[in-house]
């Protein structure tokens, strides 16, 4: 009992010491904040200052001195001049901060089953010993061949033992669909009343493996009727990764006149006012013309055969549908690519560009779709013989002419077909595309490509200006 009385004794004395001093000394100092403080390295300091009471009011704020160093660890004197007297603060300048750990590239991302993890790296930046990306320990690691959450754990110290950790998490996920891939072409054709194997398929999955027996095909083919008919196969992998592709099946009678194989040469956009050129003018089509003869071509169900099946058609090793049409361009010059290919490529339709490989622009297209290249020399399509309308192979050296198709074809990669400048060869051309591998070269005498023709002189049927939509479907039918 006698010690809680003095306890309680001693609260009193303490208040009524406060209150005395608060209230009867008029005037003292109070440091905000604590006379002795801590302050962060390199940190913007803020003084809190001094304030003086009167009666336990503010009447007035002191600041300190400025421009005082903090960059060094240790301790600083702040002082305080008020009247006559001189007060002064303790401050603790300390490295109270962590280092900065920045992580190149994303903090979280997927990672692709199988795929090779690549650290992006990190930097790590600390407020007072400055680059200490050395200084951080990366632990943890991924197994891209398991699906699964991974962490990469990064963790740097400074000089005073302040400690940063941050971490990279990496999903190992399977994103990718199943791919289908067929033995023959995508798309097929049928001669009436005969049937061809439509199972030619096979399955593969980057996580499963091979898939082809979870292949679903969707749709029928009655090969006894013509027309055109679409095949949907699918597949989806144990993670739901789907894929599908339509396959258009042409089922036609067979072809018994010949395959039309169209040249166009030049193109202009009228819906945008454009005009044809003065010269040769003949030769160029405008866009609204082409896009009613590709409309055509795919509303009364054509064939594009492909330029491998077109040799085993001369060879008489295969029949090709009734409708069959191949379409070339000469020249690979600017208006194709910017008026005409966009319409190929919107109506789906395979157009081969038979280049002068000298030129520049159809670097710029050699992947996209719908679209094949083949030679039409590097530089042999000029006019240089003493018969100024003979091309320059009419009066070249054998050498000259092989080394030049070479060199196309070193360029253009395609060995399939070829286009004589203005129509122009002799047997030495025919004999140095035939030592650079090409198979098919074209005249521009007018005809059709029958079976038995000959591979180096083929015909094929001129598209000019004034061809008219229904006199565009008497040649292509």
């Amino acid at each position: 009992m006698r010690r809680v009385c003095i306890i309680l004794a001693w609260i009193v004395f303490s208040f009524i010491v406060f209150i005395t001093y608060n209230y009867f000394f008029i005037y003292h100092y109070e440091f905000v904040g604590g006379k002795e403080i801590n302050v962060n390295v390199n940190s913007k300091f803020d003084d809190p200052g001094i304030i003086m009471k009167y009666r336990g009011e503010k009447v007035k704020e002191y600041k300190g001195e400025k421009n005082i160093d903090f960059s060094n660890l240790g301790t600083v004197f702040i002082k305080y001049k008020i009247n006559n007297s001189i007060l002064t603060r303790k401050v603790n300048v300390m490295d109270l901060e962590g280092p900065k750990i920045t992580l190149n590239g994303p903090s979280e991302y997927d990672l692709e089953y199988k795929e090779e993890y690549e650290e992006f790296g990190y930097k790590a930046i600390d407020n007072y010993d400055g680059d200490v990306s050395d200084k951080v320990t990366v632990r943890g690691n991924v197994d891209s061949n398991k699906l699964g959450k991974y962490e990469i754990t990064y963790i740097v110290f400074d000089k005073t033992a302040n400690k940063t950790i941050v971490k990279r998490t990496i999903n190992v996920v399977d994103n990718i669909e199943p791919t289908i891939e067929f033995n023959n072409n995508i798309n097929r054709y049928s001669i009436l009343n005969k049937s061809i194997d439509l199972n030619d398929y096979k399955a593969i999955d980057n996580y499963d493996g091979d898939v082809t027996d979870q292949v679903n095909i969707d749709g029928t083919v009655d090969f006894n009727k013509t027309g055109n008919y679409v095949l949907k196969y699918s597949v989806k992998d144990s993670n739901g990764n789907e894929s599908v592709v339509n396959r258009k099946v042409n089922v036609q009678e067979k072809n018994t006149k010949g395959i039309p194989v169209l040249m166009y040469h030049w193109f202009y956009d009228d819906t945008k006012g454009e005009k044809a050129g003065n010269v040769n003018t003949h030769n160029y089509i405008a866009k609204s013309e082409l896009i009613k003869q590709l409309k055509y071509l795919n509303d009364n169900d054509f064939y594009y055969p492909t330029w491998q099946e077109l040799i085993d058609y001369i060879d008489g090793k295969i029949d090709l549908p009734k409708k069959s049409v191949i379409i070339t361009d000469d020249d690979c010059v600017d208006s194709f690519f910017y008026v005409a290919l966009p319409v190929f490529q919107e109506y789906k339709v395979p157009v081969t560009s038979f280049c002068i490989t000298n030129k520049e622009t159809w670097k710029n297209y050699t992947g996209a779709e719908y679209l094949d290249f083949e030679s039409h020399t590097d530089s042999m399509h000029v006019r240089k013989c003493k018969t100024k309308w003979d091309g320059a192979v009419m009066c070249s050296t054998y050498d000259e002419i092989y080394e030049d198709i070479f060199k196309s074809v070193l360029k253009i990669k395609h060995t399939n077909a070829f286009a004589y400048p203005f129509g122009h060869y002799n047997d030495d051309t025919i004999e140095a595309l035939k030592n650079n591998d090409i198979k098919l070269a074209f005249t521009i005498n007018n005809g059709r490509v029958k079976k038995n023709s000959n591979k180096y002189k083929l015909p094929r049927v001129r598209i000019s200006k004034s061809t008219s939509i229904e006199a565009y479907s008497k040649l292509v039918n």
